[in-house]
């Protein structure tokens, strides 16, 4: 028997190296996609405080690690199809309002900043953001009857410095009173992340520096 052992030793230590190189490439998967998940961002688009158009817009950061938020998109389809986008991320309205040099003042005439594990902005009413797209893009009429819209926010990572972010789309129905509901169309935002996320938002981002430069 121990003869038998010993013939088949090698084969056993073979075997049995497999096997420990098998539980550490495991254990080393299952460290990386937790790792992975504890970078990546989840970013939370909803809507409260209010009824319709009234309704406020909240971003909130339900990932790990902070972000910094870096610009917010909105996108109004027309009832024919059209879509026509303005990117808003200033608080115009608060401009004529705020003191120079109070930096709290300044601080809440803008969206743009970071946002912390768990952290939240309020980016204003439904009817609002409309109004600054309106002021940002001459095609926008703040009082058109839109059939729906999304809003997009773009934010950098902490950790790798890259452009991710978030979308989520509202349908605006009017009901038999004639006012515009909204409605949104997923239970969630839907994550702007990976290689060709990236691409999506920095073409969309350069394309508004190019409109800035030229106008």
């Amino acid at each position: 028997m121990l003869q038998n052992l010993l013939h088949f030793a090698p084969l056993i230590t073979a075997a049995m190296t497999c096997v420990t190189a098998l539980i550490w490439v495991v254990y080393l998967s299952f460290f990386l996609r937790s790792y992975r998940r504890q970078q990546r961002p989840s970013i939370l688009i909803t809507s409260g405080a209010g009824k319709d158009l009234d309704a406020h817009c909240f971003v909130t950061n339900l990932g790990l690690e902070p972000v910094y938020l870096l610009d917010v998109v909105i996108d109004l389809i027309e009832p024919d199809g059209k879509v026509v986008r303005a990117v808003i991320p200033e608080r115009t309205e608060r401009w004529s309002q705020d003191v120079n040099g109070d930096d709290d003042d300044v601080r809440r005439a803008t969206n743009v900043g970071s946002l912390t594990s768990g952290g939240e902005r309020d980016l204003g009413r439904f009817r609002t953001l409309i109004e600054r797209a309106s002021k940002e893009n001459p095609e926008i009429a703040s009082d058109a009857d839109f059939t729906s819209l999304e809003v997009t926010v773009v934010t950098v990572t902490a950790s790798q410095a890259e452009l991710c972010g978030a979308s989520r789309c509202y349908r605006i129905d009017h009901g038999s009173d004639g006012r515009p509901r909204l409605r949104a169309t997923t239970i969630k935002a839907r994550q702007l992340q990976g290689y060709f996320a990236r691409r999506s938002l920095t073409r969309l981002l350069t394309a508004q520096l190019r409109s800035t430069a030229m106008g």
